[in-house]
């Protein structure tokens, strides 16, 4: 049943950027020249001499000329002696790229001097963002592993890709039974997610059985996509009488969607409705209770991004999303009393890098930044990405997963300049951590047009996790 929407979904989702399709997954410099820094110090590039008064913008245009070019400009007509020719940027910064590693194990947990040092970084930030490439059983695992080693430095929240309510609901599934009760949540037939694996719920359930608990954990901040009639079953005590005729056609037009794509699969009710229909129960029902009002909001939110992929521009779609997604990390700030918490948070890797995203929105990863700097904190941000030899879980048919090459995987369809190709390492004997920071004084202006999505990593991400030979994450069973 939701296999026939697949490719309606990734129509849906896919940006044009740069030339090429880019996916919206359902996806300075630190003082390393010292004996102490655990990478290799001589990374950095030599300094030279006494700079000399020039405004911003002279200063980026011929910084920018003289490193990507090589050249130096000289007042005299005479050419210099010709001297060996030096590597070209790109060149240092793949080789910077390849030695700036250490390794980290997986086999009863993460270890290795790669895991302890981004323990070591993430405990001194108040927000750790993980990025993902979905549908790796590794990642699940160092998220729970990482969780659990940070606690004791404060973290107390952890924020998924998932609806509010469905993720509050979880929670307390695992409350009530563990493990089990989070996948028998994924088996309900009125809730679904692209996140229902095996994996990601043993990571939920040691995420949540480490939190106190008389404290909510999860957060979830995304739209929904699947579990419109779960949450829609949700609602129904608590209608007014007043919203009962507006709330009788959303219900009634939620159960005709998915009854009628049983017969001819098409697009499920969250992709095909107006969110006038949520709007009408809302007019109606005016001072909903604080649950109902977030399930409305979501219903209505879900279907106006869905909205906007259709009827305007699928960029348009995403920066919607994106909205939604700060406004609710916003709103759960906000509702937090005492200290500010140190949260995680676990997302596909579009979301969560600093700045400009790489469909060229600000999404809900750079917002963190800016809030850990206003108390005088940081954040700290890890791509994850599965390296040579890996696979990953993608979407099957029905509600089933099916393991894929990550290999072969190229959802921005950028070929060998691919993030999972070239922060890669063919010759690696295991998983390895790299410290981007480190890397940032070689990613020069200019390097853009060589690899744009490289460049954004390096000044986007603190840190990448590349495994090698990874697993795809399993079903729920």
């Amino acid at each position: 049943m939701i296999s026939g929407f697949h490719s309606n979904l990734r129509a849906a989702c896919l940006i044009q950027c740069r030339g090429r399709p880019l996916p919206t997954t359902p996806l300075w410099s630190s003082n390393v020249a010292t004996s102490s820094h655990p990478f290799r110090p001589a990374l950095l590039p030599a300094k030279t001499g006494e700079p000399y008064v020039m405004n911003r913008r002279d200063l980026l245009v011929a910084s920018g000329l003289f490193l990507v070019t090589g050249k130096r400009s000289s007042g005299q007509s005479a050419a210099p002696p010709r001297v060996q020719q030096q590597p070209g940027p790109q060149a240092r910064l793949l080789e910077a790229l390849q030695r700036n590693r250490l390794p980290i194990t997986m086999s009863d947990g993460p270890a290795g001097r790669g895991w302890d040092w981004l323990v070591r970084q993430a405990r001194d930030a108040r927000f750790t963002l993980i990025g993902e490439e979905h549908g790796v059983a590794e990642t699940a695992q160092l998220s729970a592993a990482l969780f659990k080693a940070l606690r004791g430095s404060g973290y107390s929240r952890m924020a998924i890709e998932l609806s509010p309510i469905i993720a509050q609901d979880i929670e307390a599934a695992a409350r009530r039974n563990g493990l089990q009760g989070i996948l028998d949540f994924y088996a309900r037939p009125d809730t679904w997610s692209p996140m229902y694996l095996r994996e990601e719920a043993q990571f939920l359930a040691t995420v949540i059985s480490a939190a106190p608990r008389g404290e909510r954990v999860l957060w979830g901040f995304d739209r929904e996509i699947f579990s419109d009639r779960y949450l829609i079953s949700r609602l129904e005590p608590r209608v007014p009488p007043r919203a009962k005729q507006s709330f009788t056609r959303l219900k009634d037009a939620s159960t005709n969607s998915w009854a009628q794509r049983e017969k001819n699969p098409g697009p499920p009710f969250l992709f095909a409705q107006d969110p006038a229909i949520v709007s009408a129960v809302r007019a109606d029902w005016p001072n909903p209770d604080r649950e109902s009002d977030t399930i409305l909001r979501t219903l209505e939110e879900s279907l106006a991004i869905n909205a906007v992929a259709r009827t305007g521009t699928a960029w348009d779609s995403s920066e919607r999303r994106a909205q939604w997604m700060r406004n609710a990390f916003a709103t759960r700030l906000r509702e937090e009393r005492g200290s500010p918490p140190k949260v995680m948070m676990k997302f596909g890797y579009n979301h969560m890098i600093r700045g400009v995203n790489y469909v060229n929105i600000f999404d809900l990863g750079a917002m963190p930044d800016e809030v850990a700097a206003a108390s005088g904190g940081r954040a700290f941000h890890i791509i994850v990405l599965p390296g040579p030899g890996s696979r990953q879980a993608v979407l099957g048919p029905g509600r089933s997963f099916v393991s894929v090459s990550s290999d072969e995987f190229d959802e921005f369809r950028a070929g060998d300049q691919r993030l999972t190709r070239v922060l890669s390492n063919a010759n690696a004997t295991g998983h390895e951590v790299i410290d981007l920071r480190a890397l940032r004084p070689l990613a020069v202006r200019g390097l853009e047009s060589w690899n744009s999505d490289v460049v954004r990593t390096i000044l986007g991400y603190d840190a990448a996790v590349i495994w090698k030979g990874a697993h795809a994450s399993s079903g729920r069973a």
